[in-house]
This record gives structure tokens, sequence and C-alpha cells, in this order.
């Protein structure tokens, strides 16, 4: 009977043994635990997990940084390609006034003159008020009475700075194309492209340098307004751009009740009156001349 005992106490610790140290396959565990993960993750959280951190990192808050020396450096850093503008178009804008006053000018020739006159003068007010409001604002940035702190400078900018930060924008993206226009006429005018040669092969050949002139330029404003459409962030195009500030200076002018701003609007309303008026009556004036 002891031997018998004996042996049943070995039997059942041997078993016990077995059971005990019994495990499932590697390749079996992994398997079963990547369909659970897989099954666990919905799609929603998968395009959290895309980003940098996990879900953690999408849900966390925003981290707000101190942007006051992003802020100087945008309106203290824009001046210098405005002034270059400034200064060219000033200087463009006294060239070929013996032109101007030669009545005998081909149709074409005084149309692109006219376009070159009026795309100078636009270039420099336009650089000009780039200048002069961004050193406004860069005062009031130094003045240092704001929130300082955004989750990005150009939520600073937006939020403290707003018709300072879009007019400086926009004004000197159109400066920068009204001086590729007046860079363009300038060139068809100065080297005589716009008029006919000695022979026909020589008004072939400065036909088609003109339009090699208007194309490449052409390409050049086209890819930068591209550009620039792509890149506004808060706006589909530079036209959006422009109405969202007309809008904010007839607010200022009428809304906020500014004299000087009312004065400001008015004027800029009867410059466009009498450019459009000017453009007529160089239209009415050829077809008198076809007529007659």
């Amino acid at each position: 009977m002891k031997s018998f005992a004996s042996i049943a106490i070995v039997f059942l610790s041997c078993t016990v043994g077995a059971a005990s140290g019994f495990h499932l396959p590697q390749s079996a565990t992994t398997t079963n635990s990547a369909s659970k993960l897989s099954m666990s993750i919905s799609p929603s959280s998968i395009s959290s997990l895309l980003i940098r951190g996990g879900a953690a990192a999408a849900a966390a808050e925003p981290v707000l940084q101190n942007y006051y020396g992003d802020a100087l450096g945008f309106f203290g850093g824009i001046r210098i390609p405005a002034s270059f503008l400034a200064g060219s178009s000033l200087a463009a804008m006294f060239i070929f006034k013996t032109k101007a006053d030669d009545g005998e000018l081909p149709k074409l020739e005084r149309r692109v003159l006219g376009f070159y006159h009026l795309n100078s003068l636009l270039a420099f007010l336009l650089s000009l008020n780039t200048i002069a409001t961004a050193t406004v604002a860069h005062t009031a940035v130094l003045h240092g009475r704001f929130d300082k702190m955004a989750e990005t400078a150009y939520m600073l900018m937006r939020r403290e700075f707003g018709y300072e930060f879009i007019t400086v924008r926009w004004s000197f993206l159109c400066s920068l194309f009204c001086f590729l226009g007046m860079i363009a006429s300038r060139l068809l005018i100065e080297f005589d492209l716009l008029k006919k040669g000695i022979n026909d092969g020589d008004t072939k050949n400065k036909r088609d340098i003109g339009l090699l002139v208007v194309c490449s330029l052409g390409a050049l404003a086209t890819h930068l307004l591209s550009y620039v459409n792509q890149n506004l962030w808060c706006w589909h195009s530079l036209i959006g751009m422009t109405i969202y500030l007309g809008k904010i200076i007839i607010k200022r002018a009428f809304v906020e009740a500014r004299p000087l701003q009312i004065v400001s609007v008015g004027l800029t309303a009867a410059s466009a009156f009498y450019v459009t008026k000017l453009g007529l009556r160089e239209m009415r004036g050829e077809t008198e001349d076809v007529t007659s």
C-alpha cells in the first residue's frame, strides 16, 4: 500500500507540473493579440494615430508661445523690398515724358505708354503704403501693449494687428504685380517693339521679340499669382483678400466714423472714376477715328 501511494503521489505531481508548464505557440499568441488589436481600433482613431504623438497629441491643448520677435521681424523686414519697389517706380514715372506729349504715336504704343505710367504710379503708391503702414505697426509692436502669446505667429498677427497685417501684405503683393506690368510695358516702348521695322523681316523680328517679352513676364506674373493664391491661408485668391480688405476700410471709415478715412475712400473712388473716364475716352477716340 505504501508503494502504491507513493506511485500515485509521483503521478499527480507530474500531472500538475505538466499542466502549469503548458504554453501556446508564440505565433498563435501573436496572431490572436494582433487580431484583437485590429478589432479594437476604430476608423476615427486611426487618423489620430497618424499624428506625431498619437491620440494623446491630437487631444492635447495647443501650446502657446511668445511670437513678439516674429511680429517685429515681419514689419521690419517687408520694408526692404517695398523700398526697392518704391524707389524704382518713382524714377520710372518721369520717363517718356516727351513721348507722352507726342500726338503722332501709334494707338497701340500710346495705350502701352498709358499702361506703363498707370502701373508705375500704382506701384509707387502701394509700396509707399506698405512702408508707412509697416513702420507704424512696427512702432505699435515696440509699444508692447498686446497679448504676445499665440499658437502661431500668423494667428498672433491676425488677432492683434489684423488691419496692418492684411494691408501690408496686400499692398506689397499688388505693388509687385504692378511693377512687373511696368517692366513689360517699358521694354516694349524702350526698344521700339511696337513700331514697324525698316522692312518686313525687321517688323517680324520686333513682333517676335515683343511677344517674347510679354509671354516671359506674363509667365512669371501668373506663376507668382498662382503661388500667392495657394498660400493666402484665409482666402481662396487675391481677389477675396481684396474684397475683405475693402470691407475693413469701409467699416473703419463709415461705421467707426473716421473723417480722414472717409476722405481717403472718396478720393480713391474719384481716382477710379477718372481712370475709367480716360480709358473710355481713349476707346471713343479710336472709334471716331475709325468711323471718320
